[in-house]
């Protein structure tokens, strides 16, 4: 039963007749254990699901000796698995790797999820059964198992909708949604998250933003666990690489002028498909 601060949520309907072709994106570096784990749990999942998910893991160039491709070719066979080396480790640069695979992705919808993010397989079941509206865009309720700073973790929303703490940069999202924000922006390719600026840059003319969330049941948590942050995306001016000698407030600005956001560059390094 929905209480008072749950009325905003009859705006969306949830309608299981559809069948969705969806494609996950999870971006590594350096994160073995947490690998293994998604391999394995991609590997068991049932039949019908490996037909309409596939699978892309992107090495933000990690220097773990190949460790990763080891890994990537070893489970090749068993789920729809793609998988992406960058060549060279340019500093923080997950949102480049996320341009990477919306480039390389051939589904509409996408899942872009970090590698410290888990779930169940009734999630998925729901994100590939559900009618997704091409008009909106999804995000995700968070259950934590660590105490690293949890209300800070609310994503940018200046209408205060969703009244729940969502992940900052875990999204349900098709294409032009995702391009109309012209991609993650490479100025910041060298700087610790910027999920905000992100979220700014989508055309909100065009796109709403929901949670995924259709029974409003425990089961459909995303759980966060062990993440390598210890700061949310909330203190990312602190959180610089030291060829960028400052932060500039420049996003306001790119967003308004569409020229400008829609030309800079996608990719800032050079990469190689693995699997």
């Amino acid at each position: 039963m929905m209480d008072e601060s749950d009325e905003w949520f009859d705006d969306v309907s949830w309608n299981f007749n559809d069948t969705n072709d969806i494609t996950i994106s999870l971006t590594y570096y350096g994160q073995v254990d947490k690998l293994i784990h998604h391999c394995e749990f991609f590997s068991g999942m049932s039949d019908w699901l490996k037909n309409h998910i596939t699978v892309q893991f992107i090495n933000d160039a990690s220097p773990d000796k190949g460790i990763f491709e080891d890994i990537c070719h070893a489970y090749k066979h068993r789920f729809k698995l793609k998988s992406y080396t960058v060549k060279q480790d340019i500093g923080f640069n997950n949102h480049g790797c996320r341009n990477l695979a919306m480039l390389q992705s051939e589904t509409h919808w996408n899942w872009l999820i970090d590698i410290d993010v888990f779930f169940n397989e009734e999630l998925l079941q729901a994100m590939t059964s559900t009618h997704l509206e091409n008009n909106q865009f999804y995000v995700f309720k968070v259950r934590f198992d660590h105490y690293d700073n949890p209300e800070d973790y609310e994503l940018f929303d200046e209408k205060k909708l969703l009244k729940w703490v969502a992940h900052p940069n875990v999204w349900l999202i098709n294409k032009p949604c995702f391009w109309s924000t012209g991609g993650y922006d490479m100025e910041f390719a060298g700087m610790r998250h910027g999920d905000k600026e992100f979220f700014q840059a989508i055309d909100k003319k065009k796109y709403e933003h929901f949670l995924f969330h259709p029974f409003l049941e425990e089961e459909y948590d995303i759980h966060v666990q062990m993440p390598n942050r210890t700061k949310s995306y909330l203190n990312q001016i602190t959180e610089h690489v030291g060829y960028l000698q400052k932060c500039v407030d420049f996003v306001k600005k790119r967003n308004d002028n569409k020229e400008r956001k829609h030309k800079k560059r996608l990719l800032c390094f050079d990469w190689q498909r693995n699997v």
